[in-house]
């Protein structure tokens, strides 16, 4: 018999212990139709990265602090609501357990590098996100699209403050979008002037053609919202976790 230990880190600016959870293998049903995937077992953290954690990367990484960071990494967003550089700010403290927004593509996969991680694929995130809720009043769907309906509060909430599924991961929507390895890779050129029928297809409004579900609404508006990103922007609810396969 083999016995599973669940990984953990511990964040010396916090003093919590940061835990991984086991996803199990799995069939992964893309948005856009196409072949089913199958997904591979692996870990994901059970909570976005925090502002504290992140703080303790860039003590250790100033290429990535907020007055270093080269612009093509990262936009002038970038840790817009910090203080300083190794500063959150005496009015920032409640979200020190919040998830860290405002940070690009680009520093989030040197974090999840600096931990020995790696950014999740859409695959894995929206495998691992359609998870069955724990104890969630209404369906996921309908839960997902409430939240998007509302404006984006003054003050990030803190991790574990919307939900967790089966696999012990928390707040995978209702709290942050989040950064995925590969993004805007369902749009299959960089630009919407290639000529072949694939690229038509996955641009603007014939991009309902080409999907499994035209009444999963939820799932427009991530597939559209990472279509309109770019590596290097940093947004306001836009945060990540990391992952590692088997």
């Amino acid at each position: 018999m083999v016995f599973f230990t669940v990984p953990v880190t511990y964040s010396q600016t916090t003093g919590t212990v940061r835990k991984m959870q086991k996803v199990p293998a799995g069939i992964y049903y893309p948005f856009f139709s196409g072949n089913n995937e199958k997904v591979n077992s692996f870990l994901m953290d059970e909570t976005a990265v925090t502002n504290a954690e992140y703080l303790e990367f860039v003590k250790a990484n100033p290429a990535w602090r907020k007055s270093q960071v080269k612009r093509i990494y990262a936009d002038a967003n970038y840790l817009r609501y910090w203080e300083s550089d190794l500063e959150i700010g005496k009015n920032n403290r409640a979200l020190l357990n919040s998830p860290v927004v405002y940070v690009s593509w680009f520093a989030a996969k040197a974090y999840c590098a600096w931990k020995n991680k790696k950014l999740p694929s859409v695959a894995q995130w929206e495998y691992a996100a359609s998870a069955k809720p724990v104890n969630l009043k209404t369906g996921l769907t309908e839960y997902i699209l409430a939240w998007n309906a509302q404006p984006n509060p003054k003050m990030l909430p803190n991790v574990k403050s919307t939900y967790k599924n089966i696999y012990s991961i928390y707040d995978m929507h209702g709290l942050i979008w989040e950064w995925t390895s590969d993004f805007n890779s369902y749009t299959g050129s960089v630009d919407s002037k290639g000529n072949g029928q694939e690229e038509f297809n996955n641009f603007c409004g014939a991009g309902g053609a080409n999907v499994k579900n035209k009444k999963d609404y939820a799932s427009f508006l991530r597939y559209s919202y990472r279509g309109s990103l770019k590596g290097n922007y940093c947004i306001a609810n836009l945060g990540f976790r990391c992952i590692k396969n088997l």
